[in-house]
């Protein structure tokens, strides 16, 4: 395997050889006040920045610290679309169109390493997720489960008769998205435990949270269904395009929509409290820290809200083509697009 490394940006190597800089500076200090001393000569030390290394930081501090929201580095490999992305202890796992699925170690400060590359799908790996010790990856009709620390394929569930679009995971089950229908699976036996079919398009997006699982579709439509029984709750409608992201927050939930706007939803009552507009094109994918919600979008702009204001906060440019999926760790945001490439932001 050909090992690749993404190594820091340009404001993190400015702040390296800044670093390298002062050191250079106090080691010169010293020797001069060496030879001050062999001469008898008073030193300057008590008025030297560097007598302490905490002066350092009180002069240099707010340089030093990287600013929010500045892209940290930006990781290539994929030679089509990323797709999809998660994160599997400090593995960060990425799906494309290429059909292969990347895995990156990003154990370092400053680098992410290619650990692995996951090959045997025929067609574009369209989502993942993750339980435990196996990762799950959907393609056209196909569904392959791997073990994450071989990278060996484990299982192929292939009931699915067209693109799966999403997953999720809750407990022991496995839901899986594609034309107008939901599957439900065992994830221990692989076996098919239940169909839901309402929707009348494609399902896009899924999201689980208690006993509800909420379902986005092309039909322009959010469904709420009961894991127990499965029966549908409710229906929330709103949006006038397809339905291509959900999340969860607390009491709210959040979709995202080719209407260019993010709707946000009370789930006790089911009725729509906010609408987010600033996004020029398709909302592709969103995430939540915090009391931040994160958008991606086709315009190539990652777009941050309050989720208590419902007023946005920063815009963050660099992908050259459609954010395509986002994900947060350690503070940090990863955000894939169909430019190959993923970036990773401070937040």
């Amino acid at each position: 395997m050909t090992t690749t490394i993404c190594k820091m940006n340009n404001h993190a190597e400015e702040r390296n050889q800044l670093c390298i800089c002062l050191a250079r500076i106090a080691k010169e200090r010293d020797i001069k006040n060496e030879e001050k001393r062999e001469r008898g000569e008073k030193t300057q030390q008590k008025l030297d920045i560097f007598t302490m290394p905490n002066h350092i930081k009180r002069l240099f501090g707010e340089f030093l610290k990287t600013p929010k929201y500045t892209e940290l580095a930006t990781l290539r490999g994929h030679t089509q679309s990323v797709c999809c992305l998660t994160f599997h202890e400090n593995k960060l796992i990425f799906g494309s169109y290429d059909r292969t699925i990347r895995i990156w170690d990003g154990t370092q400060r400053e680098t992410y390493e290619l650990v692995a590359t996951l090959r045997g799908h025929t067609r574009p790996v369209i989502c993942l997720t993750l339980h435990e010790n196996k990762l799950f990856s959907g393609s056209f009709e196909i569904i392959r489960v791997w073990d994450t620390e071989t990278h060996e394929l484990i299982a192929t569930l292939n009931s699915h008769t067209g693109w799966i679009q999403c997953l999720t995971l809750h407990e022991n089950k496995l839901y899986s998205g594609d034309s107008q229908e939901i599957r439900i699976w065992n994830i221990e036996t692989y076996e098919t435990i239940a169909t839901l079919r309402r929707h009348t398009d494609y399902v896009s997006c899924l999201t689980i949270h208690k006993n509800k699982l909420y379902s986005g579709s092309g039909d322009n439509i959010i469904r709420i269904w009961n894991i127990e029984t499965y029966e549908t709750i409710a229906t929330l409608s709103g949006h006038t395009d397809h339905l291509l992201c959900l999340t969860l927050h607390e009491n709210k939930l959040y979709s995202g929509s080719w209407d260019t706007t993010i709707r946000i939803w009370n789930t006790e009552t089911y009725e729509q409290i906010a609408t987010l507009e600033g996004h020029t094109e398709v909302v592709i994918c969103l995430t939540i820290h915090k009391n931040k919600l994160f958008s991606g979008s086709q315009d190539k702009s990652i777009r941050i809200w309050n989720t208590e204001t419902y007023e946005e906060i920063a815009t963050l440019r660099g992908h050259t083509e459609s954010v395509s999926c986002l994900t947060i760790h350690k503070n940090k945001l990863f955000s894939g697009s169909q430019d190959k490439s993923i970036r990773v932001w401070k937040i």
